[in-house]
C-alpha cells in the first residue's frame, strides 16, 4: 500500500531522466507515467521496468525541443499520490541558442571557427543551431552569439533590434574587426583600437578578474586561477558604465558590458572568444 516515489527529473543532455522509487521488489511492474504541459495537456506517455530485487529504475524521456519547454509536471499514473508527482522548473527546460557563422564550418580545422570554443561551453546547456542571422531568426531564440562583426546595418539590423526588443539575449565578443571600426552595436561606447596587456614588446603582464559585485550576473562565482587577459577593447568613460559593467578587471577597466533594450539586453565580452586575446576560452 506504500505509495510509489518519483523523482526530479535529471538532465541528461537532450533527454530527460525518468526516476521511480518503488517501497519493495515485489510490486507489480511497470509503472506508468504521464507527462503534461504547463496547461494540462498529456504530452507523452512511458512505462518505467524494473529489475528483478531492484526498488529504483530509470526511463528515458526524449521530447522535440518545443515540447521539453512546454513541460509543466510528471505523474506516476497509477496510485496518484503526492509522492508520485515531480514538478518540472526551468532548469529542465533546453533553450535554443544561435550562433551566426559565415559560411559552412571548416570540419577540418574546427579550432579556427571563432565560436568554437562558445559551441563547446554552451553544448551540455541548450541546443546550438547555427546559421545566418535571417535564417537563425526564422524560428524561437532565447540568445543569438556574434563573434566580432556586428549585424549589417539596414533589414538585418532592423531584424536584430526588434528580436533584442521583444525579449532576445543578443551576446557578442570583441575582436579585430570591432577594434577598428566604429561600432555602435554595443552596450557601452568603445575607443578606437585595442589596448594590448601582453606581448613581445611589452613588459606589462597579463591582467586578471576582479572580484564580480553583488549586482552582477556572475556575483557568487569562483574566478579561477588561469583566467588572463592579454587584449581587449576600452570603454569609453562615462556616468552609466559602472552601472553596465557585470565583469572587470582588477585595473577596473570593463570586461563584459551590457546594456537592457527593451525586454531583451545587449551583451559585450571586451575580449575575444578564442585564446588569442585571453585564456577565458579555455577556462
Amino acid at each position: 500500500e506504500l505509495p510509489v516515489i518519483l523523482l526530479p527529473l535529471e538532465n541528461d543532455g537532450a533527454k530527460l531522466r525518468v526516476k521511480v522509487r518503488r517501497p519493495a521488489s515485489d510490486m507489480s511492474l511497470p509503472v506508468p507515467v504521464t507527462v503534461y504541459a504547463e496547461n494540462g495537456r498529456v504530452l507523452a506517455e512511458l512505462q518505467v521496468n524494473f529489475s528483478e530485487e531492484a526498488t529504483e529504475a530509470t526511463a528515458a524521456l526524449d521530447l522535440p525541443l518545443e515540447l521539453r519547454n512546454e513541460l509543466g509536471r510528471v505523474e506516476v499514473a497509477s496510485r496518484r499520490t503526492a509522492a508520485g508527482v515531480a514538478l518540472v522548473d526551468e532548469g529542465t527546460k533546453r533553450r535554443p541558442m544561435g550562433l551566426i557563422t559565415e559560411g559552412s564550418p571548416d570540419s577540418a580545422q574546427p579550432f579556427l571557427d571563432p565560436l568554437y570554443y562558445v559551441d563547446k561551453a554552451m553544448q551540455p546547456f541548450v541546443e546550438i543551431r547555427r546559421g545566418n542571422i535571417e535564417t537563425l531568426l526564422k524560428r524561437d531564440l532565447a540568445v543569438l552569439v556574434f563573434a566580432d562583426k556586428a549585424p549589417a546595418k539596414g533589414t538585418e539590423r532592423q531584424m536584430v533590434d526588434r528580436w533584442i526588443e521583444a525579449g532576445g539575449i543578443a551576446l557578442r565578443f570583441a575582436g579585430s574587426h570591432l577594434a577598428e571600426t566604429e561600432d555602435d552595436f554595443s552596450p557601452v561606447r568603445l575607443r578606437r583600437g585595442e589596448r594590448a596587456l601582453s606581448g613581445i614588446l611589452l613588459w606589462g603582464d597579463p591582467a586578471r578578474l576582479a572580484p564580480f559585485e553583488d549586482r552582477s550576473p556572475f556575483a557568487g562565482l569562483t574566478i579561477p586561477d588561469d583566467v588572463t587577459i592579454k587584449r581587449q577593447v576600452l570603454a569609453e568613460p562615462s556616468l552609466d558604465l559602472t552601472e553596465r559593467s557585470w565583469a572587470q578587471l582588477v585595473d577596473g577597466t570593463p570586461l563584459v558590458t551590457a546594456e537592457k533594450r527593451g525586454k531583451g539586453w545587449l551583451v559585450l565580452v571586451h575580449t575575444g572568444g578564442t585564446p588569442e586575446w585571453s585564456s577565458l576560452p579555455l577556462s
